[in-house]
């Protein structure tokens, strides 16, 4: 089983985990405009305004990147591969687009506390991770919170590759809870609260947004308020919700042939498995956040979404979705535990099948791309993303 689930059980005190960063102002050279409450859902080629859609060469893209405690070689592979993304952005007509890149974990934490690496307060709370490693160390300038290549002008020295990866190194201690889509949500501010400090600067409006989820896991984002992460009364199998585990959010986050996955072994052993089919987000009819509303959200962000945003999800395919059981640790008389098999395995990934993240990237039609995470080599789908920002963008201006 994926590691994140074992790990998220009872702990006896509260883990308190850093907030990152921390909100603070930026430089006013980074720029003014906040994101704030950004609304309208956007529309089609006529956009908000009407006017027919026109590309520029801005390209402003988001990594969400799993910080679990099994996601050290997923991030590794990223990183190491990350040069052949750039190299192919290289390779536009006109040269690499005017880029701005940013990194956020998937850690928006749960609960009261009580569950193990899981804080209470947001965990990473959607804030652009600049400064892990000392990131200035490496070429990032200070005061600045993402990589930037603007208009011929960096805020960085050196190869941006090597300021990549200290931005993308995350760590591993993140909770086991992730919450993709709140936490890009709470990034840019489209949550009905305003954004971080952080993010000020980095959505231009003329450029084109690609969101890239890189993660082991399937979103669990939940609205505010719910009690899917209680660990008071629900700790059995008897309870409402189970017992404290990453199962919940496959229970009361997904529909498999129309129905939840099944939280009690059907010969009630230990060792028991359930395969199941057609297996998709319950939206309304489950107790996750719909990614209908992230889907709006998004959309919300541009003017012309159907032309300026791209989504990629690097992550566990949906099939197989298998429903295993285990002994309950401490012992539950109640019967043994649910958890779910991973849809793929590599050399050193585990992933479960991501079948929010799946459902989300699917979406977007031609502008969402769905690859493995399973892959050992990461070059081909960066490649891949690459290439479809590079088909996006205008041709050369013909000289006069």
């Amino acid at each position: 089983m994926r590691g994140s689930d074992l790990r998220v059980v009872l702990a006896a005190t509260a883990l308190a985990l850093s907030a990152g960063c921390g909100t603070r102002a930026l430089d006013a050279s980074r720029g003014s405009s906040g994101l704030g409450n950004i609304g309208g859902s956007g529309t089609g080629a006529g956009g908000t305004t009407g006017m027919p859609f026109k590309p520029t060469r801005q390209v402003d893209i988001l990594f969400v990147i799993d910080n679990a405690a099994s996601a050290v070689e997923l991030q590794r592979n990223l990183v190491s591969n990350f040069p052949t993304f750039m190299t192919t952005l290289g390779s536009a007509p006109a040269g690499p687009p005017e880029l701005h890149i940013a990194v956020i974990t998937p850690d928006m934490g749960a609960g009261d506390g009580s569950i193990a690496g899981c804080s209470a307060q947001e965990g990473d709370a959607g804030l652009f991770q600049w400064a892990r490693g000392g990131c200035v160390a490496a070429g990032l300038a200070p005061n600045t919170t993402f990589i930037s290549n603007d208009n011929g002008v960096a805020n960085y020295t050196g190869r941006i590759e090597d300021v990549f990866a200290c931005i993308a190194a995350v760590g591993s201690s993140g909770c086991g809870f992730q919450q993709p889509f709140a936490a890009i949500a709470r990034a840019f501010g489209t949550d009905g609260r305003v954004a971080p400090d952080e993010s000020m600067g980095f959505l231009r409006p003329e450029a084109f947004l690609m969101i890239v989820i890189v993660m082991g896991a399937d979103d669990c984002s939940v609205p505010p308020g719910s009690i899917l992460f209680d660990t008071k009364s629900n700790t059995t199998l008897a309870s409402q919700l189970g017992p404290v585990g990453t199962f919940r959010c496959n229970e009361f986050g997904h529909l498999c042939n129309g129905a939840k996955p099944p939280r009690l072994a059907p010969n009630g052993s230990a060792g028991d498995a359930v395969t199941l089919d057609n297996c998709h987000s319950a939206e309304d009819a489950g107790m996750l956040t719909p990614i209908a509303t992230f889907l709006s959200q998004i959309r919300g962000l541009k003017a012309y979404p159907d032309q300026q945003i791209l989504v990629a999800a690097i992550t566990g395919p949906v099939a197989p979705y298998r429903v295993l059981w285990r002994d309950a640790s401490p012992p539950d008389p109640s019967g043994p535990w649910p958890w779910i098999g991973p849809s793929c395995t590599s050399t050193s990934v585990i992933a479960d099948p991501a079948v929010r993240i799946n459902d989300w990237a699917t979406r977007f039609g031609a502008n969402g791309t769905v690859l493995s995470v399973c892959d050992d080599n990461f070059g081909p789908a960066l490649d891949a993303l690459a290439t479809k920002i590079v088909q996006q963008l205008p041709p050369p201006v013909p000289l006069p």
